[in-house]
């Protein structure tokens, strides 16, 4: 609704919620101020958009876990963990003073936010020039130097999704190729979200429908994942990715060779794993 904080000088920079979502980007987000005066400013071509990146809640947090149903299961109901996306940006330095807005648009298929693209954020430029915060931070020497917003990125990563279908999954196994001369099997890591979403909203029953152990390794051409849910998980609740460094000189070109999915009694069932690349 407003930036944070809700009043700023022409110069300074400001933060802002944009949606909830693992799709968009610093790159996918056009974002425009127009100010009392009614010039409009587009922000990313000016450059002034400094980093767009995910905030998630602390796994103990309360609301992670107590909060009502539909609000811990929209965001998987939308493809992804619970998290909210921000921007960090500049102000125009030439912005005139008085109440501005900003129209943000974003191309995401995942928002779970409610709230369409494009929409307004509102602000008020004070009078007096400002200057970008250099966000300072302390090393663990204890020195400071300016923060390196893109380490908050999202790396480049291949999502592994099974759907959203109604039988639960009890173990899958999964063989993923890569080209390993422009990826180094080294740099390959797996992040895999984890769900505290009960059973439904009519009978949200105890914890521990969403429990499972994945173990991977690569051996320098190709990935082996296994995960094991042995009370079973609902496809939707079970994703992960493969992430490398940003950087590459072409795409690894992530493919999955082979996967087989069982229910909990072990028989093979009919659910697909699906790879998504983001760059």
């Amino acid at each position: 609704m407003t930036t944070f904080p809700k009043i700023a000088r022409a110069g300074d920079t400001v933060s802002f919620m944009v949606a909830g979502s693992a799709q968009i980007r610093k790159q996918n987000v056009t974002v425009q101020l127009t100010d009392a005066y009614n010039q409009v400013f587009d922000l990313q071509a000016l450059g002034l958009v400094r980093s767009v990146f995910n905030l998630r809640a602390d796994g103990r947090a309360v609301g992670m876990h107590y909060s009502p149903y539909l609000y811990i299961y929209n965001s998987w109901y939308f493809g992804h963990e619970p998290l909210q996306t921000v921007m960090v940006t500049d102000l125009p330095a030439n912005a005139a003073s008085g109440l501005a807005t900003l129209t943000v648009g974003f191309d995401a298929s995942d928002n779970s936010s409610g709230i369409a693209s494009p929409f307004n954020v509102k602000l008020e430029i004070i009078p007096n020039n400002g200057t970008p915060d250099p966000i300072r931070h302390y090393t663990a020497t204890a020195a400071t130097e300016v923060a390196d917003l893109s380490q908050l990125e999202t790396a480049p990563n291949a999502k592994i999704s099974f759907g959203s279908g109604g039988t639960a999954v009890g173990a899958t196994s999964l063989v993923i190729d890569f080209d390993e001369n422009i990826v180094n099997p080294n740099d390959i890591n797996l992040y895999v979200p984890e769900s505290t979403v009960r059973k439904n909203a009519a009978d949200p029953g105890a914890f521990g429908m969403t429990q499972r152990m994945v173990y991977w390794h690569q051996d320098g051409q190709k990935l082996y994942v296994d995960i094991i849910a042995p009370q079973g998980i609902y496809p939707g609740f079970l994703q992960f990715y493969v992430v490398h460094p940003p950087g590459l000189a072409g795409s690894p070109a992530f493919s999955i060779l082979s996967a087989q999915v069982y229910g909990t009694d072990g028989s093979p069932i009919d659910v697909t794993p699906v790879l998504t690349y983001s760059p």
